[in-house]
C-alpha cells in the first residue's frame, strides 16, 4: 500500500500464509517467510515467487545493503507446533553458505551491513529478552537495551534502533550502542513491526485496529490503514 495509506495490493497468494515481508535495497523485490518454514522472494508488484533453499525452518528474512545476502531465524519447532529454539543465521540470497551466528529471533540488518539487530533469547541473556546487537560473523556481540524489547528495526542512518517495550504497549528509540531511550508513543494498545520511513522522521508501526504513523520524535499516531500485520518501508 501506499505510505500515505489507500488500497491495499495483495503480492503473495500462498496457502500457508505469508508474514515478515523486507524490501531488498533497491526496493524492486521482497523476502517474506511462508508457513513459518521457508523464505520466499517476490517482485515488488507481485508475481512468481522463488524459495531461497535452506535446509532448515526459516523466518524474519533481512536484506544486507547489496542484497548478496539475507539473516534470518532458525526456528526449531516442538511436537506441538510452537517454537522451542531459534537461532540468528546469515546466508547467500540464493540459499548457499547459511552459517549459524547466534542464539536470537526478529534480525535486521543495518544499512552499512555492519550491524545486525535482534531479540535475544532469555536464556542466553539473564533470563530476559532484549534488543541485542552482532557483526554479521557473530562477533561484537552486545546489547541495545538489555531487558524487554522485540521487533528492532533500524534507522536510515543506521544510528538509532526503533523497537516494542517488554509490556507491548510502547515504542521506544535508542542509540545502536545502548543508553537513554526516547518514548515514540505508548497508549493501551499491544504494539507490533515498527519501521522508520526513508528520510527518518516517521515511524509506521500495527497496532489494534490498523497500521499507525508518527513522528520518530514522539507525537500523536495517525491512523493510516485499517489492516493489522508485519510492516516494512519500501527504501525509496
Amino acid at each position: 500500500m501506499g505510505a500515505k495509506g489507500g488500497p491495499a495490493q495483495q503480492l503473495t497468494h500462498d496457502a500457508e500464509g505469508a508474514a515478515h515481508p523486507d524490501w531488498s535495497p533497491d526496493g524492486r523485490s521482497v523476502a517474506y517467510d511462508v508457513g513459518g518454514a521457508r523464505i520466499a522472494i517476490a517482485p515488488a508488484g507481485g508475481g512468481a515467487e522463488r524459495f531461497v533453499s535452506i535446509e532448515i525452518s526459516a523466518v524474519d528474512p533481512s536484506w544486507s545493503r547489496n542484497a548478496a545476502q539475507l539473516a534470518f531465524t532458525g526456528v526449531q519447532y516442538d511436537e506441538n507446533g510452537n517454537p522451542e529454539d531459534t537461532s540468528l543465521y546469515v546466508t547467500q540470497a540464493d540459499g548457499s553458505n547459511y552459517v549459524r551466528i547466534g542464539d536470537g529471533s526478529q534480525p535486521d540488518w543495518s544499512p552499512k551491513s555492519d550491524w545486525i539487530v535482534y531479540r535475544s533469547n532469555p536464556a542466553t541473556t539473564g533470563g530476559c529478552s532484549g534488543i541485542w546487537r552482532m557483526h554479521s560473523d557473530g562477533s561484537g556481540n552486545g546489547p541495545v537495551a538489555a531487558c524487554g524489547g522485540s521487533d528492532p528495526s533500524f534507522s536510515p542512518n543506521g544510528k538509532r534502533v526503533a523497537f516494542v517495550s517488554g509490556d507491548g504497549k510502547a515504542i521506544y528509540t535508542t542509540s545502536l550502542h545502548g543508553g537513554r531511550k526516547q518514548r515514540v508513543t505508548r497508549d493501551a494498545s499491544v504494539k507490533t513491526s515498527p519501521v522508520f520511513s526513508p528520510d527518518g522522521r516517521s515511524i509506521v508501526y500495527s497496532a489494534g485496529g490498523g497500521l499507525w504513523k508518527v513522528s520518530a520524535r514522539g507525537g500523536k499516531p495517525k491512523r493510516i490503514a485499517a489492516a493489522t500485520g508485519y510492516v516494512a518501508w519500501q527504501p525509496r
